[in-house]
Parts: structure tokens; C-alpha cells; sequence
């Protein structure tokens, strides 16, 4: 029987993809449950499988209280994950277990594309674990109608950033020419009040790893201000040491300020304000500086398509993809790496003072953030910073509890610096 020529490499083209599609594999991924980013990362999973049509994705979504409990499960039981979404507070603390994308790129490479705050977060020795997808900066946000009634203007520009005592004389002038209820919303974490004591240049576990609290001077000048900002009442305890997140506090309009994260910026755009609000530069200490965080992918070394699952991370790690990727979010998340031109449309005049402040960082910041003893001592530690900064511990029985607690987890994770 004849059959015409294209006929033939139709057939033949079916034939082939039937093949390839039963050769294909299926990568199993562990994703954060976060309303602002899961349904994007699928997005782009999916136009990765169009790309790569025997690569398709068993997608599993995780509340990040979750995270840690279900990924050990899955790695004590030999059945890791071939891809993983993490934070900046467990990247480090899966290095061991991490795929070390070093075996298929150039490192140099790799995590030169990226920012310096950012850089270290994905290094650990002689390996590269991952990569960042987005990047998030803490930062100073401010009710624009409470503060020109007062008639306090803000920093337009890095050179005139507050100093810290700059920052409470504005927002005490703020709070009693205008009477609203709260001076500055401010959320109840680490991380959020980690900020000050980068800013004191100080740092929460020494440049070799092996001790908590180095700079004593640093620790205790953070600590102070704080204690000053809450005996001002210009902290309300209904955030801090209450647990009420600082955006829901900001968005009521009886707010001054707000000292939280670039991600409260899509719900006050897109749900709205009773007030204009407007972003301005971290107050500084002794140095400028952000707590940098955001979401990684990883690889897992043990799981069974880890070559597959480098190369999607590895095309992940494409700029031209990152970009597709940020531009899907509408512009509410900032970019990890260099020189990549991001259409951070509304949210552009916003994450500006942001952007500045994350600049500026220095690299040490991300390492001390990283390293796996913190993921360990989250609420150990606030707990010992509320006790001090409401009144109701000493001073130095503070710096000798956190120490200790601190001492305990570097102890505890294995080595004391980062992995070797």
C-alpha cells in the first residue's frame, strides 16, 4: 500500500512522540503554601513541560508550619522530593541533602548572577544548593496623610536616611500631632528585628560560625533601642509582643508606620487604602542594611530524576526565565539577581527605597541569616527578646539566656560554620 510522503513523517511524528511521551518522567515537587506565588511557580512549571514534553510534575502544597515536619518524613524514608521550595531560614539548614547544581554548571557562574545579599544563601563550601526564584527586603513603610498632617516629611533619598534617634523623634511628633493609636506596626519575628542589629553592624553568630552573639556592644545597642521605642509606646503590644501581623495593624489607618516586608505591598495596592502610603528608607545605625529574604528551588541528591531536576532548576536560573517568572507576578516581588530588568509596574515607586536598602547589605548579613543554627532557635529566642524589651527580664540574664540558646543550636547542627 503507497502512502504519500507526509502522511508518512506525520505517522512518523506521532509514533515518536508517543514514544518519547511514554519514556518521559514525572517530577514530584514540594511547593510552600503561599497565595501570592504557588500559582505562578505552576505556571511556570507548565510552560517548562511545553518546553520539555516528557517532564511533567506531581505538585504537592505545604503550609510552611508543615514544611519541616513533611520534608524530614520524606528524606527519613528514603522517598525524597526531586524539587523543593524553601526559604531563607531552611536553605542551610538542607545543605547536606541538597543537589549540588556545581556538577552540572560553571558555580562561578551560576551564582554570579545573583545579588551579593543572596549569594550566600546558596553556597555551602564547595557546593552550590539552589537558586533564588524571588527576593523580598524588609522595609519602612508610612501612612503619607498622618504624616503630612504632622508636618514631618520623610528621607526622598539614601543620603539623608534617618538615624535611629532621627526615626523616633518623627514618629513621636507624628503620633501626638495627629493622635492616632499606634506609632509603628511591627511584627513579632526574628527576622523583622534582626534588621536592627545589622544595622548596629552586628551580627547573630560570629564570622567563623562558633559563637552567638560576638559583638556584645552591637547586641546591646539594638536591644536598648528597641526597649526605647516600646517604652515610648510607640510599639503597640498588640503586635509586639502580641502576634497580630503589622499589615492588618497598617491597613486600619491608626498606624503611623509600618517596619514589615516588600510582600504586605499587594494586599495595601490591590485591596486599597482609607489613607496614601508610601515607602522610605530604612533608618540606619552605625550602616544601612536589610534583612534579605525569599524562596529558593532545590534539588535533592538522594532523589531518583535529580539530573532532571537540575536541568529545570538550571532553566529556572536563565535570566530571560526569572524574568518571565517575576514579570507573572505583576511586579509585588523583587528581583535576586543582577541587572535584570524587572516591570515592577505599581509596585516600582514603592520598592524603591526597598531595592536601595537591599543593595547595600552587606553579603555577611545572608550568610549570618542562613546558617542552619537559626532555623533552630526562631522561637526560643523571640520569646527571650520579648521578655527584655516589655520589661520583665534583665538585661544581662537576656544576653545569657539567648547565648546559651544559641551556643546550643551551633552545637546542635553539626558544625560550626557552614557545611564543608
Amino acid at each position: 500500500m503507497f502512502f504519500p510522503r507526509t502522511s508518512f513523517i506525520a505517522a512518523a511524528c506521532t509514533l515518536f512522540a508517543a514514544i518519547h511521551q511514554a519514556d518521559g518522567k514525572t517530577l514530584t515537587v514540594l511547593l510552600l503554601a503561599n497565595q501570592s506565588t504557588q500559582k505562578q511557580i505552576q505556571v511556570t512549571l507548565q510552560g517548562y513541560s511545553k518546553e520539555h514534553p516528557e517532564i511533567t510534575f506531581d505538585i504537592s502544597i505545604v503550609s510552611n508550619s508543615s514544611f519541616p515536619a513533611k520534608l524530614n518524613t520524606l528524606l527519613a524514608s528514603g522517598n525524597p522530593p526531586d524539587i523543593v521550595e524553601v526559604t531563607t531560614g531552611y536553605i542551610q539548614l538542607y545543605a547536606p541533602q541538597a543537589l549540588d547544581l556545581s556538577r552540572y554548571i560553571d558555580p562561578g557562574v551560576l551564582v554570579n548572577r545573583y545579588l551579593a545579599s543572596y549569594r550566600e544563601f546558596i553556597k555551602s563550601g564547595e557546593k552550590v544548593i539552589g537558586i533564588p526564584i524571588e527576593a523580598t527586603a524588609n522595609g519602612l513603610f508610612y501612612n503619607k496623610d498622618l504624616f503630612d498632617k504632622a508636618g514631618v516629611s520623610v528621607p526622598e533619598d539614601p543620603d539623608h536616611a534617618w538615624t535611629w534617634e532621627q526615626f523616633k523623634e518623627a514618629i513621636e511628633t507624628v503620633k501626638k500631632r495627629t493622635n492616632c493609636r499606634l506609632g509603628v506596626a511591627y511584627d513579632r519575628s526574628v527576622m523583622r528585628w534582626s534588621n536592627l542589629l545589622y544595622q548596629t553592624d552586628g551580627t547573630w553568630i560570629s564570622e567563623d560560625g562558633k559563637t552567638f552573639l560576638p559583638d556584645r556592644e552591637a547586641t546591646v545597642r539594638a536591644m536598648k533601642y528597641f526597649r526605647e521605642l516600646m517604652d515610648a509606646k510607640l510599639i503597640p503590644a498588640s503586635s509586639w509582643p502580641g502576634n497580630t501581623d503589622a499589615g492588618q495593624l497598617f491597613r486600619t489607618g491608626v498606624a503611623a508606620a509600618m517596619w514589615s516586608g516588600n510582600w504586605q505591598l499587594k494586599a495595601l495596592i490591590e485591596k486599597g487604602t482609607r489613607f496614601r502610603f508610601g515607602t522610605t528608607y530604612f533608618p540606619k545605625d552605625k550602616i544601612r542594611a536589610t534583612a534579605p529574604g525569599g524562596e529558593f528551588l532545590i534539588g535533592m541528591q538522594g532523589s531518583p530524576n535529580r539530573d532532571d531536576a537540575a536541568q529545570l532548576i538550571l532553566w529556572w536560573a536563565q535570566p530571560e526565565n526569572t524574568k518571565r517568572y517575576l514579570d507573572s507576578l505583576g511586579g509585588s516581588l523583587l528581583s535576586p539577581m543582577k541587572d535584570l530588568e524587572i516591570n515592577y509596574g505599581s509596585y516600582a515607586e514603592y520598592l524603591k527605597p526597598m531595592l536601595s536598602d537591599l543593595l547595600v547589605t552587606p553579603p555577611r548579613v545572608a550568610e549570618d541569616l542562613a546558617r542552619p543554627a537559626m532555623a533552630r532557635i526562631q522561637d526560643d529566642l523571640i520569646n527571650e527578646l520579648v521578655l527584655y524589651e516589655t520589661g520583665n527580664q534583665d538585661l544581662e540574664i537576656t544576653l545569657r539566656n539567648a547565648k546559651q540558646i544559641g551556643q546550643n543550636a551551633i552545637e546542635a547542627s553539626g558544625n560550626p560554620g557552614r557545611e564543608p
